[in-house]
């Protein structure tokens, strides 16, 4: 559940600043770096699946959350900003369980 929440941001981000949106190509890169950025920090971590990793993601969660209601305020990017607020909870409702879960497992 995790990994297709934050799959689901990563491609999604993408995919609508490079062909649906279509940014400027002199903030293409700034754009990608500063909401794309953010989600590369914790991929290790998902990925091996450390709880550590999980706990802390769940901030990240949080802010794209956020970024999805920004988004789905205006009104030609609000499928958009409904898109991150989906996937946003996602990944967070991952994280969430497998560091609840994975924890106790750990304790046992």
């Amino acid at each position: 559940m995790t990994l297709t929440g934050y799959s689901g941001l990563v491609i999604g981000i993408y995919v609508w600043h490079m062909w649906i949106n279509k940014t400027p190509d002199h903030a293409i890169s700034i754009m990608l770096i500063t909401q794309l950025g953010p989600l590369m920090f914790p991929l290790r971590g998902l990925l091996a699946g450390r709880i550590y990793t999980h706990a802390w993601a769940m901030y990240l969660a949080i802010f794209y959350f956020v970024v999805g209601v920004w988004y789905a305020g205006a009104d030609e990017d609000m499928w958009f900003g409904m898109y991150i607020i989906a996937f946003s909870m996602l990944f967070f409702t991952g994280t969430l369980l497998y560091t609840r879960y994975a924890s106790k497992q750990a304790a046992d």
